[in-house]
């Protein structure tokens, strides 16, 4: 989350502000440090990182001395100057006194991102620390995002240029899905690569069959336990109504549900394409699903145009991440 420095002399309105920012935002109490004086605004600064400092106008130098604007002045000119400062990412100025503010507004007014009027009668000043600290957050966490991205992109590409394999799922729930089904896809096509089985005793590949839905499933099940050990099998997803959905799979607690499907029939592919939609959005009343998978296994007979279904019912951008697979069953009865 974001850490925040409070400037503020007076008890009340630090409080007040306090309470402001953490009745709205996902920020812990101990993520905001509070200082009452520049002095201690400043040594705070030589030591610490801060993503956001909200900064009352017209501040004492010190413990429980002269409040002047000019004060509040001097100090932000010195973040700019000084090397032993480390400036916060966002300045956010606020203060009651607004004689005192409007004699240096436009010396604020170059150093401050926002200024905001306090009046503890109304709520209008609230209203725009809320917005300027949503912002902040939503901003923060995309470069977070972008960041971690970055260095797993530097990461597997020294990977790969070492010749170190890589089993690496993912950074987002659509590449994690993608990976997944890739990974059953291309188990399902192993098998033919093996010899007939001649010199092995208790397993040959050649009696490795997909027969039915069941089977299908047990298999989806053996590949994914190596890559992720918390596969659940038939764990209760969702209750609505008084009914219960188990999905056939649920990876770290529902986040993850995959469906494993099998189509053998023309009539099981028009029920399958039923069951995908109305899953889909029955999956969508559990708060907890960020994503679903729906791995769907087509036997060679079936005329099914497998990359138009997966484009229809795919939908990487909404919210759970959906992402269907249709594969085509090479392990033949």
């Amino acid at each position: 989350m974001i850490k925040i420095l409070l400037v503020d002399d007076n008890p009340n309105k630090q409080t007040s502000i306090t309470e402001t920012i953490l009745e709205t935002h996902d920020i812990q109490k101990s993520e905001i440090t509070l200082a009452s004086c520049t002095k201690k605004a400043r040594k705070l600064l030589y030591d610490n990182y801060y993503d956001l400092m909200i900064l009352d106008l017209v501040l004492p130098i010190e413990q429980d001395g002269e409040c002047n604007a000019s004060n509040g002045v001097a100090f932000l000119n010195e973040i700019t100057i000084n090397p032993s400062i480390k400036p916060p990412i966002h300045i956010v100025g606020i203060s009651g006194y607004r004689d005192q503010v409007l004699e240096f507004h436009d010396q604020f007014r170059m150093k401050l991102w926002n200024l905001i009027d306090y009046e503890e009668s109304t709520s209008s000043w609230k209203d725009q620390l809320h917005s300027i600290i949503f912002h902040l957050v939503k901003t923060r966490q995309k470069f977070l995002s972008a960041s971690l991205n970055a260095q797993i992109s530097v990461l597997l590409s020294k990977l790969e240029d070492d010749d170190y394999p890589n089993t690496f799922l993912g950074s987002d729930w659509v590449k994690i899905c993608q990976n997944i089904a890739l990974i059953v896809e291309r188990t399902l096509e192993i098998p033919s690569r093996f010899s007939n089985g001649l010199k092995a005793n208790n397993i040959n590949v050649t009696s490795l069959k997909i027969t039915s839905e069941y089977d299908f499933q047990n298999l989806v099940h053996l590949i994914l336990r190596p890559w992720i050990p918390s596969t659940e099998p038939e764990n209760i997803a969702i209750i609505f109504d008084g009914n219960t959905k188990n999905a056939d799979f649920s990876i770290k607690a529902n986040s993850l549900i995959i469906e494993a499907k099998y189509i053998d029939s023309t009539g099981k592919k028009n029920d399958t394409l039923k069951t995908l939609e109305g899953l889909k959005d029955f999956y969508k009343m559990n708060a907890n699903v960020k994503s679903l998978l729906f791995l769907v296994l087509v036997e060679e007979s079936i005329k099914i145009d497998l990359h138009k279904l997966e484009d229809k019912y795919s939908q990487i951008l909404t919210d759970p991440v959906i992402c269907v697979k249709f594969i085509r069953n090479k392990l033949k009865k």
